[in-house]
């Protein structure tokens, strides 16, 4: 397992540990990603995380020997509201920056999966959010549902 993985999972109660991003009708596929990525489910109980405090569905963290990424992900199977997809966005980029070392480098790569289309306007108002952790600014990118992570970390 790579550095900044090892390090963020020794962080992470082993129980939030998925192999999937995965809720209701949304996935987001996980072909051609890293070896050994981290995906934190972020709505497992174990991370003791307030129940009513808006946040995205997983982290994930994955890294090559040239590159590290840290992606919050959200998956709307239905349709979506562009401020509280950011809203949770962010918030899973603030969880994420309690389980970074300091001293980390990495891209910040924010996702949301989507399944329903959605009109023009929301997805330029989502495009013009940025989501921001340790002074990087991440444009939301968009997947739809089934899509491969891989194509929007590259």
């Amino acid at each position: 397992m790579a550095a900044l993985v090892a390090s963020v999972a020794q962080r992470v109660d082993p129980d939030c540990h998925t192999n999937n991003c995965k809720k209701g009708t949304c996935s987001v596929l996980l072909n051609g990603v890293p070896a050994q990525p981290l995906i934190v489910d972020l709505d497992c109980d174990a991370l003791r995380l307030p129940s009513n405090r808006k946040r995205c569905d997983f982290l994930f963290v994955g890294e090559t020997d040239s590159t590290a990424w840290v992606a919050p992900i959200e998956l709307k199977g239905g349709g979506f509201k562009v401020d509280d997809v950011a809203k949770q966005l962010q918030e899973g980029s603030r969880i994420a920056n309690e389980w970074l070392p300091q001293e980390s480098s990495f891209r910040l790569v924010p996702v949301l999966a989507h399944g329903k289309g959605a009109r023009k306007k929301d997805f330029v108002d989502l495009r013009r959010k940025k989501i921001t952790l340790r002074g990087k600014n991440g444009k939301i990118e968009l997947l739809r549902c089934g899509a491969e992570l891989m194509s929007v970390l590259k």
